[in-house]
């Protein structure tokens, strides 16, 4: 029963955090919001049904979550601003940061991964 309370506990606090990250990301460039909203949901709907419901019922971006969550498909837009901000920020990164290649090649490798998700993904017929 504690390690029940103690388990949901620990993912709504996990799930809150996401989900300030992604508010923060709808109106920081750079930030992406939408992950930490599909991340936050994931979380909530293991922990609290009230805010799985205000992520995936949000007029501003739930539509977005919900679709990923019940398809795994994104729409063309967001895999192209996805893929456009992650190259941008990780070349900038391999760049003009005064680190070595144990720095840059993770960075590298990172954006590689990110960038083969994102194009195994479904691409939904939704703008």
């Amino acid at each position: 029963m504690l390690f029940k309370k103690l388990k949901k506990l620990l993912l709504v606090t996990v799930g809150l955090i996401c989900l300030g990250l992604g508010i923060i990301g709808y109106v920081m460039p750079g930030l992406p919001g939408t992950i930490w909203l599909i991340l936050a949901a994931t979380f909530f709907v293991k922990s609290s049904d009230r805010l799985y419901k205000f992520v995936v019922e949000n007029r501003l971006f739930g539509r977005q979550v919900k679709d990923f969550l019940d398809t795994g498909a994104m729409s063309l837009r967001a895999k192209t601003m996805s893929l456009l901000s992650m190259w941008c920020f990780s070349i900038l990164s391999i760049v003009l940061a005064p680190y070595g290649l144990l720095f840059k090649i993770p960075i590298g490798v990172l954006a590689l991964a990110g960038t083969i998700y994102i194009l195994s993904r479904p691409t939904s017929s939704k703008a």
